[in-house]
């Protein structure tokens, strides 16, 4: 006995569905009838806030960043999503965290928490994560496929 199309149709989607729900959360599908396909949950920008800061006017000099995060699927939308904090070049060596400690230098932990330590200037300050959320910040390297958004810290 053949089936009809649309009930194979059906049948492609409802598993299609249920294996998106299971193991990685990053599947989906999109698309209706015969064009539903499958993809994958990717990060598309990222969003510094607030996008310049005078440290001198907040607390202790101290500049507290945040990032948002734009998804290609829902939650389209995200705030805090996981991310690597840098003044400069995140993929610099020695990486800017190391270096604070060894001059008078911006400097940012890994909450998005910056100070001037003593720098008078600009500093760009960045936020860098892999396309691929369920990448691993530690092993994320210059070739591995991200974004990165940034902002500005004053420092008198």
């Amino acid at each position: 006995m053949t089936r009809p199309a649309p009930f194979l149709l059906v049948a492609l989607t409802l598993s299609l569905l249920l294996s998106a729900g299971c193991g990685s959360s990053r599947s989906f599908v999109t698309g209706t009838g015969t064009g539903a396909t499958v993809g994958t949950r990717t990060l598309q920008s990222l969003t510094v806030i607030p996008s310049s800061a005078d440290a001198q006017k907040f607390p202790a000099n101290q500049v507290q960043f945040t990032v948002t995060g734009t998804f290609t699927v829902s939650p389209v939308t995200v705030m805090s999503p996981a991310v690597r904090w840098s003044i400069g070049n995140p993929f610099a060596t020695p990486t800017p965290a190391i270096s604070i400690a060894l001059s008078s230098q911006p400097s940012i932990d890994a909450n998005g928490l910056a100070q001037c330590n003593g720098f008078v200037g600009i500093a760009t300050v960045v936020a860098t994560a892999p396309v691929d959320p369920t990448g691993s910040l530690i092993q994320m390297t210059a070739i591995t496929p991200h974004v990165s958004g940034t902002a500005s810290l004053i420092c008198p």
